[in-house]
């Protein structure tokens, strides 16, 4: 994380806590991350890193809640204080391979989201192919989805292309949204609700694509604690920085400040 940002982080974080007791009502945090690989650059993160991630959470009280469950909790006031939810986007190997068996082991829940047309085990992302050839872009297969699904790693769709949603016509985001959803329900022979947007990239219009789509959660990139008024199908989210103290300013919320810069990189689109 960059020096700045944890200075702004480190400032903000009383203001944070204290706005959060005050509240007195609990919050749902959301946090995140691509692939687990023992590398710690990029999309990247240790193995040993994970696991410091996984102690930061326990030494801060966390409540892991599976997804659907803490939504529901939400909806209904019912979350326990420091509710927190587990994700992956992309749909890596790793996640299936590392990540999986060691959240497993600690009873956490999490939830992976999945490209449903880069399942067959030979594609690459295109920011993927801008690196040399590694074991680490490997993406999950239709088979290894299964498998872990019915191991219990709870799966949401990322679309069927991981396109920029903001930049498609009415008729593409339908069809990135639909058609993914019902392909996963039709490998996994169960329903899928649950929704992350490629890059974090929505607008009103995609967010009501996705209600239209049947999905009853999405989940955005934008940072800071989601209440009882953030809508379910935007709901905030960070992706997990490399540092425990860094994850424990995401925890207390000292980075809820900027959203407004979560907001003009969505405008902006991907830099891909």
């Amino acid at each position: 994380m960059k020096s700045g940002v944890r200075m702004l982080g480190t400032v903000a974080r009383p203001i944070a806590t204290g706005v959060r007791r005050l509240s007195g009502s609990p919050g749902l945090t959301v946090i995140g991350w691509h692939r687990v690989d023992g590398r710690t650059e990029g999309l990247s993160t240790g193995v040993d890193d994970f696991r410091r991630h996984l102690d930061t959470l326990d030494a801060w009280g966390a409540q892991v809640l599976p997804l659907d469950v803490a939504v529901d909790a939400l909806a209904r006031g019912t979350l326990p204080d420091r509710a927190v939810v587990l994700t992956f986007d992309d749909g890596y190997a790793s996640v299936v391979e590392t990540a999986w068996p060691i959240l497993r082991d600690r009873g956490l829940p999490a939830t992976m989201f999945v490209v449903s047309g880069y399942l067959t085990g030979d594609l690459r992302f295109g920011w993927d192919e801008l690196e040399p050839h590694h074991d680490r872009h490997r993406l999950v297969r239709s088979d290894e989805l299964r498998a872990v699904a019915a191991d219990g790693l709870d799966i949401g769709s990322h679309t069927v292309s991981h396109p920029w949603l903001p930049g498609l016509d009415a008729d593409a985001v339908k069809r990135e949204l639909v058609d993914s959803r019902v392909a996963l329900e039709e490998l996994l022979a169960r329903p899928v609700h649950s929704l992350a947007y490629p890059t974090g990239g929505w607008t009103p219009a995609v967010r009501a694509a996705a209600a239209a789509a049947g999905y009853r959660v999405a989940i955005t990139v934008d940072r800071g604690l989601n209440t009882d008024r953030t809508p379910l199908l935007s709901l905030r989210r960070a992706f997990v920085p490399t540092e425990p103290a860094d994850l424990r300013l995401v925890l207390d919320g000292a980075y809820t400040m900027l959203r407004p810069l979560d907001s003009l990189r969505r405008r902006r689109g991907p830099a891909w």
